[in-house]
This record gives structure tokens, C-alpha cells and sequence, in this order.
């Protein structure tokens, strides 16, 4: 049996300095974790985010969080269509209007969206697709943006400011309808 000889091999102090970098990882990562962290526990459904107690120092809300999620715009989209009247598509893109009732069409829905899904809280952008056949699609994105312009003038109040995101495009289908994507804001200035 052959001895081996002393003083070959890696010596214990190389190791020590992958050793520190393999425990500054872990604790990288256990950081991140418990930032990334919402506070609540996804395989139970239980919250995990201290309750409020009645001092006056837990009377404000935390800056980076509301009562309806983290400040910012909800990534949930809450999304309805509106048929409107035969020849929608073609009217919205020579004059950029839509009719009468098609304006009401527009405007109730988005109000029966709003009192479903909006919790009290405004809206942060909103993407509009007019959909029609390819043959139509300088028309349906005309209707898009008509229908963007009815729902900012009709209900202000429902946007948070005026500067709030709406886009126009276009989706294939069967023409004079709009599908229409909302997202809240959980936070706006002056919302109360």
C-alpha cells in the first residue's frame, strides 16, 4: 500500500474562499426570496402579512403597498367586447365618430365592467383591439382609438388622470365590435 506523500493535493485554505462565495450565494438567494415575497403563502392561501394593529404608527398605509395590492398598475386585465351597430368598423374610420347608440354601448359596458371588477379603484390603461376582417384593418384600429376617445370623454372620473395609457389595435374577425382590456391602478393621486 503506497503512502502518499505530504504537501500534494489542494490545500484546505483554497477552499475557503469558494466556500465563502458558495454561502454568499445562498444567502443571495434567500434575500431575493424573501423580497420578492408578497406575504402571502401560495400553498396554504394564508396571509402571512402582519395585521394592523391599533397604534398610531400602523395607522399609514406602508408606501409600496395598498389595501388592493402594490402600488402600480394591477397586471390582472379585465377584458369585455361590445357589438355595436352594422357598418361601426367603416363609420369610426372617415369621420372618427361612432353614432349615438353606439357611444351608449360603449360607455354602459364599460360601466358595468367597472362596477364588476373595479373595487374602487381607477383605471391605468386601456387596450382596445376593433376587431375585423384583415380587409378592414386601418378601419378597426380607427375604431379602436374612437372608441379610446368615447370612454376618456364620457367617464373622466373612472381614469386615474389625464395622462392614463389607452392603445388602439387590431384583431381578426367578424367586423362593428370592440374588445376592450382594462387595467386598475391601485394607487392614484387624489383617489379617495
Amino acid at each position: 500500500m503506497r503512502r502518499r506523500p505530504t504537501g500534494t493535493g489542494v490545500a484546505p485554505r483554497h477552499l475557503a474562499g469558494w466556500l465563502f462565495a458558495d454561502l454568499f450565494l445562498v444567502l443571495f438567494l434567500v434575500v431575493l426570496g424573501m423580497v420578492a415575497s408578497d406575504g402571502t403563502d401560495k400553498a396554504s392561501g394564508t396571509d402571512r402579512t402582519p395585521k394592523p394593529s391599533a397604534s398610531p404608527s400602523a395607522a399609514s398605509p406602508s408606501p409600496s403597498r395598498t389595501a388592493k395590492g402594490p402600488l402600480g398598475l394591477d397586471p390582472k386585465r379585465h377584458t369585455f367586447t361590445v357589438s355595436l351597430s352594422s357598418g361601426a368598423t367603416g363609420r369610426a374610420s372617415g369621420r372618427g365618430s361612432l353614432n349615438a347608440v353606439d357611444r351608449k354601448k360603449v360607455v354602459a359596458a364599460l360601466d358595468r365592467e367597472i362596477r364588476r371588477s373595479g373595487d374602487e379603484r381607477r383605471i391605468g390603461m386601456v387596450i382596445t383591439f376593433g376587431v375585423a376582417p384583415q380587409a378592414q384593418l386601418g378601419a378597426a384600429t380607427d375604431l379602436a382609438e374612437d372608441v379610446n376617445r368615447i370612454l376618456k370623454s364620457e367617464r373622466p372620473q373612472a381614469f386615474c388622470g389625464g395622462n392614463v395609457g389607452t392603445r388602439p389595435f387590431w384583431s381578426g374577425g367578424s367586423a362593428d365590435r370592440v374588445e376592450i382590456e382594462l387595467y386598475y391602478i391601485n394607487a392614484c393621486e387624489g383617489q379617495g
